[in-house]
């Protein structure tokens, strides 16, 4: 099985058995944060720093064994309903590498699995204001004074003069939807599409394709199956030219309903993107827009009439002698602190019905599962490796902060090469196995 997701420069794209290989070891977090309690968060810079790291280490073994507990549960999920003998198995590493077996056998006859999950997580951007807000009490620093020109976003809750962002379920949104976009008009997509397609696609469709079909036909085939010819009849393997319903593949005609998948013309439904997508309809994620003379009841990137109760923050760099290192570590927090809403994944299998079978009964708890192992990987270590290593040079570090840090040091570098080696392996599987 694939699974193909971009996430700035790093390129995951890897099967079952590398993904589960990411989760790091969650007993040595919990050594790593004794001897953490005393800091003086309100006095050392450095022990602010230290606190926010140990605060990301601390939700990143929580996250990590939610996350394998899922992979475990969706695999053995998968294994029993393909019959694979020994499931269900006591771990997900076990599980995994059953199935991963499994693929790999129809990847060698020719069949076609590809997973797309969309990566669908964000940071909370709060936790990261509170830390610096933290931060910024221990240098002495004012935020809204010292941060980089154009980059401060305070709580507002009456008319902001600049961007408005809003993180909140179905928002009403007229501007940049950072997660799932519905509108009931057509709109361009860059993610996955669920609804309708108006033209050219790749996916699925209850409505079947009417134009150069290649692909899985749950109904009719008209053209060849398997490279014979049909005409109107079922086809067990590949059908290329026409499918009247259940159509798994792509197709150069528009699907008017029950479309999931890439479209690449007018999407009508809900999209679902890495990236900000531009949205007039509903936006679950948070949608960034210009309010005008509207009230923003969110992050107002500029001023605010009437500002909340919650903590500016700094969305580049804080000017402010000695907060550097605090601040990354605010990055590594906010990201461990993370929330994922539900991916629209596209699934296709041609060539064994079992495994598309095995695969769309249990694919949304294993792409939450293999989501949050991309967030859990997505800059918290590297980050909390800088915190840990400037930190170490600032003056003001007490002694409970040094202990402290001599305790997670070695952590950060064990989770680290444990995520990036994950990484290689899910690739070099992606190498071997994927024939598509």
């Amino acid at each position: 099985m694939r699974f193909r997701k971009v996430l700035g420069s790093l390129t995951v794209a890897g099967g079952l058995v590398g993904l589960v290989a990411v989760l790091p070891n969650c007993s040595s977090v919990a050594a790593a944060a004794q001897g953490c309690d005393g800091l003086d968060v309100k006095a050392s810079k450095a022990d602010a720093a230290v606190s926010a790291f140990v605060d990301a280490a601390n939700q990143l073994q929580t996250q990590a064994t939610k996350t394998e507990n899922e992979f475990k549960d969706a695999c053995n999920a998968m294994d029993a309903a393909l019959g694979i003998s020994g499931a269900p198995f006591a771990d997900a590493t076990s599980a995994c590498a059953a199935l991963n077996t499994y693929v790999k056998a129809d990847l060698a006859k020719g069949i076609t699995v590809v997973v797309d999950v969309p990566f669908s997580c964000e940071a909370d951007v709060d936790v990261e204001a509170s830390c610096q807000a933290q931060c910024a009490v221990a240098a002495s620093c004012d935020i809204k004074a010292q941060c980089e020109p154009g980059k401060l976003v305070v709580d507002c809750a009456g008319s902001c003069d600049a961007q408005c962002e809003v993180n909140a379920p179905s928002f009403a949104c007229n501007g940049q939807c950072q997660g799932t976009c519905q509108a009931s008009a057509g709109f361009s997509c860059s993610g996955s599409c669920s609804g309708a397609c108006s033209g050219s696609w790749t996916g699925s469709c209850d409505a079947g394709c009417t134009a150069n079909f290649a692909g899985d036909c749950g109904g009719n085939c008209n053209g060849t199956c398997d490279g014979n010819a049909v005409s109107g009849a079922a086809c067990k393997g590949k059908c290329q030219g026409t499918c009247d319903a259940k159509a798994n593949g792509s197709c150069t005609a528009q699907c008017t309903s029950n479309f999931q998948g890439q479209c690449q013309a007018q999407c009508s439904g809900s999209c679902q993107a890495d990236a900000a997508i531009a949205c007039q309809g509903t936006c679950n994620g948070t949608c960034t827009y210009t309010p005008g003379s509207a009230t923003c009841n969110g992050g107002c990137h500029g001023h605010c009439s009437t500002e909340g109760s919650k903590p500016p923050r700094c969305d580049g760099t804080l000017n402010c002698s000695g907060t550097a290192d605090c601040t990354a570590a605010c990055s590594a927090d906010a990201s461990a602190h993370f929330s994922c809403t539900k991916p629209q994944v596209v699934v296709t299998v041609v060539g064994d019905d079992n495994l598309a079978s095995a695969i769309n009964a249990s694919i949304d708890l294993y792409a939450q599962a293999v989501n949050e192992t991309i967030a859990m990987g997505k800059s918290v270590v590297n980050l909390g490796a800088q915190a840990v290593n400037g930190i170490q040079k600032v003056g003001d570090l007490s002694a409970a902060g040094a202990v402290c840090i001599a305790q997670s040091a070695q952590l950060v570098n064990q989770v680290s090469v444990s995520i990036q080696v994950s990484v290689s392996v899910s690739a070099s599987v992606e190498g071997q196995a994927s024939t598509s």
